[in-house]
């Protein structure tokens, strides 16, 4: 068993969940669960909560095993693909207005969960070492604690996070996360150019 699993690729793998064999899914659990789950944790630690990420990562193996069939290898590999899908799960899970849009593509025979590779490159690669944005996260920590919480939320779920659901994690009012979010915005920009301005070594 242990030899199968060892030689089983990943086309194959994709192959065997998509003729609904559930060693197909058991197996990509123990190759890549482990990988997803430390996704989660690493870029959404600070915005979704613990039983969020464990949704996040409930709903993204759901959807692996239900469109295992849209995988495609020459785009990628199969990692890649299931990570992709995690990171769309996590950002479905802090914008949640959009989940009906989300199912109902599900039924769509060309839908794929994992998006255009293209579009991510988060899932591939840390941004982080992008000159720019570690001004630009340097810039989010020196917010205050609301306006930081939802710029990351935003962040991450790449574009607006639902005001609803920051609203009760900050135990706040919809309208209170609306005003934040815009002084946010406004003090992110001036506080980015006043970091720009800076010699390298003072902004460390």
């Amino acid at each position: 068993m242990v030899d199968d699993e060892l030689t089983t690729s990943d086309s194959d793998l994709a192959l065997m969940m998509s003729m609904g064999n559930e060693d197909g899914l058991r197996l990509l659990i123990r190759r890549y669960g482990g990988g997803m789950k430390a996704y989660l944790q690493k870029h959404f630690s600070d915005t979704l909560q613990e039983g969020e990420r464990a949704e996040a990562l409930s709903t993204a193996i759901d959807k692996i095993w239900r469109f295992a069939g849209s995988y495609d290898e020459s785009k990628g590999k199969l990692s890649s693909w299931c990570i992709r899908i995690t990171q769309r799960v996590a950002q479905d899970i802090l914008k949640r207005e959009t989940k009906y849009r989300s199912k109902n593509l599900e039924y769509d025979p060309t839908y794929d969960p994992a998006g255009d590779p293209s579009e991510d490159t988060m899932a591939v690669e840390d941004l982080k070492d992008d000159p720019r944005l570690e001004i630009l996260y340097q810039a989010i920590e020196m917010l205050p604690t609301l306006q930081k919480a939802i710029i990351k939320a935003d962040l991450a779920a790449d574009g607006e996070a639902n005001a609803q659901r920051l609203a009760e994690i900050h135990n706040t009012s919809k309208g209170s996360i609306y005003v934040s979010r815009n002084k946010a915005r406004e003090k992110l920009k001036e506080l980015v150019e006043q970091l720009n301005r800076q010699p390298v070594k003072k902004r460390n």
